[in-house]
């Protein structure tokens, strides 16, 4: 308990440096706050806030690396504002194995901002990670949800592509991406990122023929 006292201490008294007129708005209040919270769950996950110098040889679970989606979102994506927040606290839970609270706060936060097509990415993403990476007919209707919120927006079927990827379907992740690309207009700055990741499957082949 002495743990989570000093813990909580050093967190409000964050809080109020910061909470001073002029010093930061809401939206930095948000994440700085969001921040905070992460750390926390950390600190609840790897430390041991109940006991005295516990030692960290009796952990259960390792933390994971990032996901191939947590590297790209950041490109292609929002990071931030409340979107931003979220996402990132909702790999943050991944990389820790709490699948299930990754997917829960990305259905929460839909709820409120249900056309955010950013947050329903994500939200198809996390439930692939819960389904243990396989393709379930609702990580299929969540990306098909996003893709029905911004049919403009190459978003959508680029990860769905890059979740096919993650999972070992990677004909699949070329016919996705192939057909995305012939979509966009030639102006698009998705086409010259998107071309460049299909002339990997390219170099596959040549290299698998070449054998």
């Amino acid at each position: 308990m002495i743990g989570w006292a000093i813990f909580a201490g050093v967190a409000l008294l964050a809080l109020l440096l910061l909470w001073r007129p002029g010093r930061l708005d809401q939206a930095a209040l948000m994440l700085v706050a969001a921040a905070l919270f992460v750390a926390a769950a950390g600190y609840a996950w790897l430390g041991s806030p109940g006991e005295a110098g516990a030692p960290a040889a009796g952990r259960d679970k390792a933390m994971r690396s990032d996901t191939l989606f947590a590297s790209e979102r950041q490109m292609f994506l929002t990071k931030y504002g409340e979107t931003g927040t979220v996402l990132a606290t909702a790999d943050a839970f991944n990389r820790m194995g709490e699948d299930e609270t990754a997917a829960d706060l990305l259905a929460n936060t839909i709820a409120r901002h249900p056309k955010d097509v950013d947050l329903r990415i994500g939200y198809a993403h996390a439930l692939l990670v819960l389904a243990q990476g396989v393709m379930t007919p609702a990580v299929k209707l969540a990306f098909d949800r996003a893709g029905e919120i911004a049919p403009a927006n190459p978003a959508p079927a680029y990860f769905l592509g890059l979740s096919q990827i993650e999972i070992g379907d990677v004909a699949g992740a070329e016919q996705t991406w192939r057909a995305l690309d012939a979509d966009l207009p030639a102006g698009s700055p998705w086409k010259a990122p998107l071309e460049k990741r299909l002339g990997v499957f390219a170099l596959m082949r040549a290299q698998r023929a070449g054998r």
